[in-house]
């Protein structure tokens, strides 16, 4: 698994218990003595906290030090080797040129803290939570943060320092935990034309460009296959007669998609879409750079082509066939526009390139939580591989459990994960190399496979049928 990082430390740093500026000035004051800076805090924010002498003195000492140390973690002091002195850091000379101008201040600190601290995840988290339905809490909030890998103790007031300075600049409204996204994208500087125009789009319209950008459509595609992932995916209805009219000729317009009219053979034949440079630059790009982020991958990585990572796969390589591991099992999140939680296990370093986990998460279709391995091997999977991925599920409280492997699986391994879908809340879905090869060459072909395994285990479970083997059941499938 990757090491994972704390989420910043604040305590005793909110804009109730001291003031930014003052405290700034103090450190100015202070001249790099880190024992006089901290005095002065006590005195200034924070004497005469306890209900004895002895205790009061005691009490305020910690909060003095937490104050500092927090300094430390939002970038405005470093300390030396020793941590007997320490320096403002450019941060905090720009914040105390701004001091007349509160404001201007609490807005260019905001814009720090998004961009270099957690402030921004902290905001999608939020909505990602309100999404789900669920209530949002600092406890909540708090394992959403654990799960993604980034250490928060529980019950800590970390996530509510952070919030009390977002809410300075109106970036989170000050009751609960709302996000103000205008201010956001104002603060980020974000291309507000743009997100005007996907705010005022029609759902249709906005997920059929969503699945553009998860299939990675960079090429042209046909329509008629996006708009299948899109029904599939998101559970949103497209009407075929009118796709053109009312979803690609809008979003062509918009400047979103690129079109090619098919004119070869008979009949009417759909279009082609694909992504602008607009879209790719504006849309595709910051979702890959958040990607990154929650990852630890590189951009240059993520933006490499399905067909690509299939070919690396077979590579000598170790390093080269963990890298392509990890971007496949990337990629099958992306297409089913599934969030990505944490790695389980990184190929690369701990099994010479031959498997990886991972964990992720839907707000979209009927599953939450999915836990994926992925296997390059030779050699055929076995019933043991299946029954070890779903005996770990009351860890991971997964609801999906996903195998996907360069090989195949065996006769007994197939006959398991049937059973467990057909007999426990849980659902096994098994993908093959047969599977992988149909994906890359059309990866909306992912949408027909899982849907197909989806409809036999639906079938065994309300149907009692046993063998459906034969396709002729549910007729035949797009190839």
């Amino acid at each position: 698994m990757t090491e994972s990082r704390r989420f910043t430390y604040g305590a005793q740093f909110t804009p109730v218990k001291v003031d930014l500026v003052r405290l700034l000035a103090l450190a100015d004051i202070a001249n790099q003595n880190r024992e006089k800076l901290q005095n002065s805090i006590l005195s200034e924010f924070f004497a005469d906290h306890g209900r004895n002498p002895a205790q009061r003195q005691e009490n305020s000492r910690k909060m003095a030090m937490n104050c500092l140390l927090s300094m430390k973690s939002y970038g405005l002091v470093s300390f030396d080797d020793k941590g007997k002195s320490y320096r403002m850091t450019p941060l905090a000379r720009k914040l105390l040129e701004l001091r007349e101008s509160p404001a201007a201040l609490y807005r260019y600190f905001s814009i720090h803290i998004l961009t270099n601290l957690e402030g921004l995840m902290l905001c999608r988290v939020i909505d990602s939570i309100r999404s789900r339905g669920e209530r949002t809490t600092l406890e909540t909030l708090g394992e959403e943060f654990n799960e993604l890998g980034i250490r928060i103790p529980t019950n800590s007031t970390y996530i509510s320092t952070m919030k009390s300075w977002l809410v300075k600049a109106g970036a989170m409204r000050s009751r609960g935990y709302q996000v103000n996204w205008d201010v956001v994208h104002d603060l980020l500087g974000v291309n507000r034309d743009l997100i005007d125009d996907l705010f005022a789009l029609p759902t249709e319209q906005k997920h059929f460009l969503m699945s553009l950008i998860s299939l990675g459509a960079v090429e042209f595609t046909p329509s008629n296959k996006v708009a299948r992932h899109t029904r599939n995916i998101y559970r949103v209805r497209l009407t075929t007669k009118n796709l053109v009219k009312d979803i690609i000729e809008p979003l062509e317009l918009a400047g979103l998609v690129e079109t090619r009219k098919r004119t070869t053979g008979r009949g009417a034949k759909p279009h082609d879409v694909r992504l602008t440079q607009k879209a790719r630059a504006e849309i595709l790009a910051p979702l890959i750079e958040n990607l990154a982020d929650v990852s630890e991958m590189s951009t240059a990585e993520l933006n490499r082509s399905f067909e690509d990572v299939i070919q690396d796969l077979k590579s000598k390589n170790n390093h080269v066939k963990g890298k392509a591991l990890e971007l496949l099992a990337v990629w099958i999140i992306r297409l089913l526009s599934l969030k990505f939680i944490a790695w389980r296990l990184r190929s690369y370093q701990a099994t010479g390139g031959s498997e990886v986990d991972l964990m992720a998460a839907s707000d979209k279709i009927v599953y939450n939580r999915w836990q994926i391995q992925c296997k390059n091997q030779n050699s055929v999977v076995d019933l043991k591989v299946i029954a070890r991925e779903v005996g770990i599920t009351f860890l991971t409280r997964a609801d999906v459990v996903m195998i996907i492997t360069t090989s195949k699986f065996t006769q007994e391994a197939i006959d398991y994960a049937n059973l467990v879908s057909d007999r426990s809340r849980y659902y096994v879905i098994l993908l093959e190399k047969d599977d992988i090869t149909r994906i890359a060459n059309d990866r909306t072909q992912i949408v027909d496979i899982l849907n197909r395994k989806a409809e036999r285990a639906f079938a065994r479970r309300e149907f009692a049928v046993s063998n459906l083997a034969d396709d002729s059941f549910f007729g035949p499938v797009e190839r």
